[in-house]
């Protein structure tokens, strides 16, 4: 999708009443949940994982309900305040770890709506910046740097690696990463629901070198244009084991809120140590 339709339907979503706005965006939702097999076989493998109690109907209809959530998360995330709430829990936690004078890690996932809690966490005054993946269209990119800068957070580098999320840790500031994804393919074994899935080791080798702090955080939405962010307490140095089962937590209490679209699992993956 070029940054063209991204604007326009960003325009939509921010003037369209919220009842047409999201039916709009699931009709797009359940074309699109149809047209690429792969990306819905593979939604539909995770939520195997996850829920290995459904059949194949119920999987079925949460493939589907994944696609229309994510929808509707976008239509949230492009509509302006205060058409989307969203409360923090734990935010007494996050500013007790920043109180310790270190660099903090908010590790989190492709859960709820990423994009709309770091914009709380900014509004809230909290100073922060999220390591994000360029798009690889220029036009894309600048389009949601743009909205990231307008809610106060600021974007740094593509990898746990880069100078400047090291830089951001090592001035003691509060770098946000979603790790339940690789980073340039770099991956672990860890156990998660039971299997192994290759998690990124890079934030915590990040956290260990500049002496950060982890907090694990997490959105989940809780009605239209209602969402919850949800802070853990600090973490000293946590094993990826520890995070895979925060996010296993997380995860199982709205697994078609999970917007990951590529598989978790390598079935070939070694068993993680």
């Amino acid at each position: 999708m070029t940054h063209v339709p991204y604007r326009l339907l960003a325009w939509l979503a921010a003037r369209l009443p919220r009842p047409l706005a999201y039916a709009i965006a699931r009709a797009i939702a359940r074309l699109l949940a149809h047209a690429g097999p792969a990306r819905r076989q593979a939604v539909r493998g995770n939520l195997a994982r996850v829920r290995p109690d459904a059949g194949p109907r119920t999987l079925d209809r949460m493939v589907d309900a994944t696609y229309v959530a994510f929808a509707e998360s976008l239509v949230d995330a492009w509509r302006e305040e205060p058409a989307v709430a969203v409360a923090i829990e734990g935010a007494e936690r996050l500013r007790a770890a920043l109180a310790t004078g270190k660099g903090v890690v908010l590790w989190s996932a492709h859960l709820g709506n990423w994009e709309l809690a770091a914009a709380a966490l900014a509004r809230a005054g909290f100073p922060v910046t999220a390591l994000a993946r360029p798009h690889a269209n220029k036009a894309t990119a600048r389009f949601f740097a743009g909205r990231r800068a307008a809610a106060g957070v600021r974007v740094v580098g593509r990898c746990p690696g880069a100078r400047g999320a090291r830089s951001v840790l090592r001035a003691r500031g509060l770098l946000a990463l979603l790790g339940d994804r690789r980073f340039e393919g770099e991956g672990r074994p860890v156990a998660l629901f039971g299997r192994p899935a290759r998690l990124p080791a890079a934030p915590l080798a990040l956290a260990r070198r500049t002496g950060a702090l982890v907090v694990p955080g997490f959105v989940i939405r809780v009605g239209p244009g209602r969402y919850r962010v949800q802070l853990e307490a600090p973490l000293v140095e946590p094993p990826l084991a520890a995070l895979a089962a925060v996010l296993e937590r997380h995860v199982r209490r709205d697994p078609t809120q999970w917007f990951v679209f590529e598989p978790m699992w390598d079935e070939r993956a070694a068993e993680p140590a």
